[in-house]
Parts: C-alpha cells; structure tokens; sequence
C-alpha cells in the first residue's frame, strides 16, 4: 500500500476516534508510529 495512503488512513482515524491510541488499535501500528505519519505530512 502506498506510504502517503497510510498517512491519511492513520490521519483520518485519528479523527475519527479522538487518540492516537484507538487510531492505532484500528491500524497495525503502535501509538508512536500513528504520532510520527502524522506530523510527516504537517512538515
């Protein structure tokens, strides 16, 4: 799958749920992982 793909998936499930810990329990990464594709795209 593609990279910037899964950075908006992680973005918008972050939304969805409010923390980046429930955005990463519904995504196969850790908190941290969802935290860093976040502010990737932010730079």
């Amino acid at each position: 799958m593609d990279a910037n793909l899964l950075k908006y998936m992680a973005f918008v499930k972050t939304e969805k749920y409010g923390s980046f810990t429930k955005a990463a329990e519904m995504l196969p990464y850790f908190q941290s992982g969802i935290s860093r594709m976040i502010a990737n795209p932010e730079k």
